[in-house]
């Protein structure tokens, strides 16, 4: 099983909590061959096959593990260019239609809406990928999706019968590692993902409340003092190759 090579190549070649990876060693092991092949075998797979509470999981991991499995191209990539059309090539099949990162992530899991900065949706109305669409929106899907980068959220698999437990563990670990509170609460610096998506969140101010809920207490206590006069900043996203040992 695809979620099984996934979870061996976490424990070999990730650390211990999946944020920087040894992408060389894992390139040449048999780890990545199993992902490979289970990434192969979804060509003649049927998604509508997947339980509706699944859907999202199987999408999410299918996304992490073209990732992983691909990742020796970003570790060429000269410019944030070159890494944003890693995820524009088509790089897999299921179900006999291709698909891309982007396909994946704004197609399916955002609901097939424009990507940051693009004019259309990612797929026509009658294109048939949209059938695999999950029934089940769910904004934290951001922060569950890998993508080799210093900014990352952590490499994770995610278990369909788990996924509600596992995406909140996924986001709040990831708010609290990116989220800054400074000026005595009146700035909060947030991670880029809200920046290029806040209406996935319910607008800006809808953003702030969701990372502000999933903090500790003493970083939230002095913004709530100041009743909504905060500033918002938004950090900006390294999109280096988070390989394992390199310098910070």
């Amino acid at each position: 099983m695809l979620e099984e090579a996934l979870q061996a190549a976490r424990s070999a070649y990730f650390d211990a909590e999946g944020l920087s990876c040894d992408y060389a060693g894992l390139a040449a092991s048999p780890e990545h061959g199993r992902i490979a092949a289970g990434l192969a075998g979804l060509a003649a797979f049927d998604p509508k096959r997947v339980r509706i509470p699944a859907q999202t999981a199987f999408w999410l991991n299918i996304f992490n593990a073209l990732v992983v499995r691909d990742a020796a191209e970003l570790a060429l990539a000269a410019s944030v260019r070159e890494v944003q059309a890693f995820f524009e090539r088509r790089r897999l099949q299921v179900g006999g239609l291709e698909f891309s990162l982007d396909d994946i992530e704004h197609g399916l899991l955002r609901g097939n809406v424009p990507k940051f900065r693009a004019l259309r949706a990612p797929m026509r109305r009658d294109d048939p990928r949209l059938a695999y669409m999950p029934l089940a929106y769910d904004e934290r899907m951001h922060f569950a999706m890998y993508c080799a980068a210093r900014s990352s959220p952590p490499f994770r698999v995610y278990d369909g019968g788990k996924l509600d437990v596992q995406l909140e563990e996924a986001t709040a670990h990831y708010l609290r590692r990116q989220v800054r509170v400074e000026k005595d609460g009146a700035l909060v610096v947030l991670p880029r993902q809200f920046y290029w998506y806040p209406d996935d969140f319910g607008g800006e101010r809808s953003a702030l409340v969701f990372a502000l809920a999933r903090l500790d207490e003493e970083l939230v206590e002095p913004v709530d003092r100041r009743r909504g006069r905060v500033k918002i900043r938004y950090a900006e996203f390294d999109w280096t190759l988070n390989r394992k040992g390199a310098a910070s």
